[in-house]
């Protein structure tokens, strides 16, 4: 049976070990000084290093000829290290065995001298994970450890461990990775495996690998196995579940255009093809997530982790969408994601954010002949336009008067105005009812009278109830991007 490779590939060295260079710095110097604590704790994302700097730590403590803070990996100590022999190393899985009673085992044999090295090392990994009983009978033995005892715990959820462990241990915060590390390790491999993969493949890999080492590395060797010879983008897509950018910045670009047709129709086609609607959302996030960095100035290339061609397409992208917009679409879409989860119709949260994000706008034509009499000039109202161009002043003066009604209001989409009538179509009844409230549709009434100083009425429809033609309209998304700018201020 051969080795998988996130066993072969582990670090026999703090230098083999990737990032993490605070920790391998002050390990490494308390080595060397032999100012060695009796007790550590590890805490960080998993798969980023904290069993393997723990197994390093225990290796080089007990290493016949270490030198500057490494082990030197060929005396007979390490050689039983490398191999999992060496006795005086003891692991335990705190997840598997949570009782008061493991933790006496340990205890126990904390009490003997070490068989060989010079300490006799204790890794209590997932240690968060024991019970309030274990916990106290391990705290006794970390305030008085005998000499030759180290005691190495390991916990992804640092605040599940009380303060009183805490407080007799050295903590050590390691880093999340970046999927440049990840990257340049897979490509590293992949090279000395001969695992025909293409660079993009790869970058899908790094990417569903979610900052873990150990993660990253299993996917590869599940996709070694699955495919004799040359590994193709479809096959990743297929083992991942994952999306292609492409499809990813297809979607955007519908939503930058509010073309809601071609965003549902490119929905439906990926939950009839059988992908996950909930990892797809999750993926459309993290596509978001990078063009809010590229829209606040604070990303690179090489950060976005993206192809040239890919990375100029989301810049692009993004200088044509106004940051409010943006907001207002990554909202939509983490609504749609948590709501996925327990959606009885898979991809209907998807598709109503879509429907939300692009409202129907209806084609403006020719109206019909009116048999009332014309309003002069000088008593008519604000037109359609100057309504649209200062809707943004009449929400911020609405959230100044009722700050809970703005989230209804800004779902409002402007249709139209006839005579002394504001017609807005809303995409929910909720929302509708709130402002046909006889006291919420005074508040706005009211606010209008103050910006455009002419009386106008509120007609809330829902947009179903909107006719398909004779009335002019405004663009919603417009004015939704526009209101948020003017909240977030």
């Amino acid at each position: 049976m051969s080795e998988v490779l996130y066993r072969k590939y582990r670090p026999q060295k703090f230098a083999d070990v990737i990032n993490q260079e605070v920790v391998k710095t002050v390990l490494r110097n308390a080595l060397n000084s032999d100012r060695v604590s009796h007790a550590y704790l590890f805490c960080g994302p998993r798969g980023v290093g904290k069993t393997t700097v723990a197994r390093l730590l225990a290796k080089t403590l007990n290493c016949l000829s270490p030198k500057d803070g490494e082990p030197d990996t060929t005396c007979e100590n390490c050689v039983l290290f490398q191999t999992g022999r060496f006795l005086d190393l003891l692991e335990i899985d705190a997840a598997s065995y949570t009782g008061v009673d493991n933790i006496r085992e340990i205890i126990d044999h904390v009490k003997f001298a070490p068989n060989r090295g010079r300490y006799k090392v204790f890794i209590i990994d997932e240690v968060h994970m024991l019970s309030k009983a274990a916990f106290n009978a391990l705290l006794k033995t970390l305030e008085e450890p005998p000499a030759h005892a180290v005691f190495i715990l390991a916990t992804t959820e640092i605040h599940k461990v009380p303060a009183t462990i805490i407080s007799r241990t050295q903590r050590f915060d390691f880093q999340v990775v970046s999927q440049a590390d990840i990257m340049g390790l897979l490509q590293k491999i992949a090279t000395e495996q001969q695992i025909k993969i293409p660079e993009a493949a790869l970058r899908l890999v790094a990417a569903a690998a979610g900052g873990s080492f150990r993660d990253a590395l299993s996917i590869l060797d599940q996709l070694a196995s699955f495919s004799a010879g040359q590994i193709t983008m479809e096959e990743v897509e297929e083992v991942l579940g994952v999306t292609r950018t492409g499809v990813l910045q297809n979607l955007l670009d519908f939503l930058v255009v509010s073309d809601g047709e071609g965003a549902g129709k490119l929905v439906l086609e990926l939950v009839h093809g059988g992908k996950d609607p909930v990892l797809f959302s999750k993926h459309f996030l993290e596509y978001l997530h990078l063009a809010l960095t590229v829209k606040m100035g604070i990303a690179e290339e090489a950060a976005a982790g993206l192809p040239a061609e890919d990375y100029k397409r989301l810049q692009e992208q993004v200088a044509a969408l106004p940051g409010a917009r943006l907001l207002d679409i990554v909202k939509n879409i983490m609504e749609a994601y948590r709501e996925s989860r327990q959606a009885p119709v898979p991809g209907l949260p998807l598709l109503a954010a879509v429907a939300s994000l692009c409202p129907r706008v209806p084609v403006a034509t020719p109206a019909a002949p009116q048999t009332s009499a014309p309003v002069s000039p000088s008593s008519a109202g604000p037109a359609l336009g100057t309504i649209v161009d200062r809707w943004a002043e009449v929400l911020g003066k609405v959230k100044e008067y009722n700050h809970s009604l703005i989230s209804s209001l800004r779902l409002g989409r402007i249709v139209g105005l006839t005579g002394e009538d504001l017609v807005l179509a809303f995409p929910y009844s909720f929302h509708k009812e709130i402002i046909d409230a006889r006291k919420n549709r005074i508040v706005v009434e009211q606010v209008l009278q103050e910006v455009f100083s002419r009386h106008i009425k509120v007609k809330a429809l829902l947009e179903r109830e909107v006719p398909a033609e004779g009335v002019a309209s405004a663009t919603g998304s417009d004015l939704v991007s526009e209101a948020i700018k003017v909240l977030g201020e």
